[in-house]
């Protein structure tokens, strides 16, 4: 697992660029859909923000999820 000071540019980046192939598994190759993936990102980048108060709980990371789709 990235160590947080490297996944938040990171995230931030994908979220920007749309180039995702660096986050991604590579077994998983292009075999997704970008919007998924982008909802993903955006919950992940949600979850490593700095202030722990201003992260979702992981219900509201559940609900984000199934909701996008």
């Amino acid at each position: 697992m990235l160590p947080l000071l490297q996944a938040r540019p990171l995230l931030s980046d994908a979220l920007e660029t749309g180039e995702f192939e660096s986050l991604v598994d590579p077994k998983l190759g292009k075999n997704y859909i970008d919007s998924e993936m982008f909802c993903m990102i955006e919950v992940a980048a949600a979850c490593v923000r700095h202030s722990a108060s201003k992260r979702p709980r992981m219900g509201q990371v559940n609900i984000e999820i199934n909701n996008k789709h």
